[in-house]
């Protein structure tokens, strides 16, 4: 498998945005819209490839200074519960802390919470609703 920093609008970044629709979105009869995408082309976009196909992405938004957010992570269906997200998301903390990124945190669906806490993610305040589903922030230092 293959970690690699996608380009914004590059054939993989569509084939990102597929992939989050799929994953994330399709299920719950959503669509991702244009207000949610925009200023994506000033965050940082991650896929895991294997055999030059697109099996998980993730986006990291740039907050405040050495604060990253991430957001978006889906991992192809047929490849969950093989360490291919474990794999993504240590491989981009590794990077952000190289771009002198010191604490990460993101918005975790209720059901992902296990996996966010086994990779050193902690809870931070009350579960809350997005997208017609239960939320928890979660967070971890990057130093």
């Amino acid at each position: 498998m293959k970690i690699i920093e996608i380009e914004w609008c590059s054939p993989e970044y569509q084939s990102a945005l597929e992939l989050r629709h799929d994953v994330l979105r399709e299920p719950l009869g959503l669509k991702l819209t244009a207000e949610e995408l925009d200023g994506e082309h000033a965050q940082l976009h991650f896929g895991a490839f294997d055999n030059d196909e697109l099996v998980a992405t993730i986006v990291a938004r740039p907050q405040s200074s050495g604060i990253v957010q991430f957001r978006q992570m889906a991992v192809r269906s047929d490849r969950q519960r093989c360490g291919v997200g474990s794999e993504l998301l240590k491989s981009c903390e590794t990077r952000l802390r190289e771009l002198g990124f010191s604490e990460a945190f993101l918005h975790a669906r209720e059901a992902c919470v296990p996996f966010y806490e086994k990779l050193g993610y902690q809870p931070v305040g009350d579960e809350f609703e997005l997208i017609s589903l239960k939320h928890q922030k979660m967070s971890k230092s990057l130093a």
